[in-house]
């Protein structure tokens, strides 16, 4: 049976700055594709990274929005890296469609790699945590894998494999405009619905995995650049890859900069400190303090 392709958004309401969810017709195959303009280069302009730091980080952020997103009510993603490498530790989190980010990184360090070094010699041996909070009265939930891959994509599917126990491909971009200097980010992730005929932890049906084949396979035929690129809305993105068998898009969720750093929090931060050690880092009655994730500085009176 043939399945007509069904293209519902218009390229006149594509956007920045959203995550779109998609389910391929006639099988059991569920995405979302995100693509990040201002949001992205926001968080990363803030701390003038080095390219190669900006660029995982960036894909870092599309990885949380893709993952967030996925969140029912207002709950919390943190999506952290810590390792070994020039950039011991990585952090993106995820909140009612907000987005903010932070990278540490070594200088010395990441100068000494190559022009374009992998996230795995960017991040070194370690691990990828990914904390869920759902809000209220649940309990969070924290999965961790080992950093054993080449791509924070690489990663992300070994986390679903062995903390959700589910068929997940991912593909994530981050680029730097050369003459703009402005930072863009996106990414895809498919997934294997589960088949409510069948009983928890049986094998995936032999259509199943023909479905999931062919969609992965032409999700990996798509380059980083399109991911990112301005001129190509998502859904004709979405369209050109499936649109044989037929892709299904439904409403867009906007996502924003949301770094949810204030006076009134850092001045709580300053009142849990010693009295000794809060005179000896005064300067002029007023204690500065700097937000890691948006580099803002804080004056509070002390």
């Amino acid at each position: 049976m043939s399945h007509p392709p069904i293209f519902i958004a218009s390229l006149e309401d594509a956007a920045d700055n959203q995550m779109l969810p998609f389910r391929i017709e006639g099988s059991d195959v569920r995405g979302r594709a995100a693509r990040l303009g201002m949001v992205a280069d926001q968080i990363l302009s803030a701390h003038n990274y080095p390219h190669p730091v900006g660029a995982v980080l960036g894909e870092a952020l599309a990885l949380a929005a893709l993952l967030g997103s996925l969140l029912k009510y207002d709950g919390k993603l943190t999506l952290q890296t810590k390792g070994s490498g020039p950039v011991p530790l990585m952090v993106a989190d995820y909140q009612a469609g907000g987005l903010r980010g932070y990278a540490k990184y070594d200088p010395a360090r990441v100068t000494e790699l190559q022009d374009a070094p992998s996230f795995s010699e960017l991040t070194g041996k370690g691990y990828l945590a990914i904390t869920l909070d759902p809000g209220g009265d649940m309990e969070s939930y924290q999965g961790i894998v080992a950093l054993e891959d080449a791509t924070l994509a690489g990663c992300a599917k070994r986390y679903f494999a062995a903390s959700e126990q589910t068929v997940t491909d991912v593909s994530l971009a981050a680029e730097k405009n050369p003459v703009t200097g402005h930072w863009r980010a996106g990414g895809l992730m498919i997934q294997l619905l589960p088949d409510g005929s069948m009983a928890p932890g049986q094998d995936v049906k032999k259509e199943q995995r023909e479905d999931w084949n062919r969609a992965s396979i032409l999700m990996k035929s798509v380059k980083k650049p399109e991911l990112v690129d301005p001129k190509l809305p998502l859904p004709d993105l979405l369209y050109r890859l499936y649109h044989e068998q037929g892709v299904r898009v439904f409403d867009p969720a906007a996502l924003h900069k949301d770094c949810r750093c204030s006076e009134e929090k850092m001045m709580a931060v300053i009142a849990s400190l010693p009295a000794e050690d809060i005179r000896e880092i005064a300067e002029e009655g007023a204690v500065t303090m700097t937000c890691e994730f948006c580099n803002r500085d804080f004056k509070v009176p002390v």
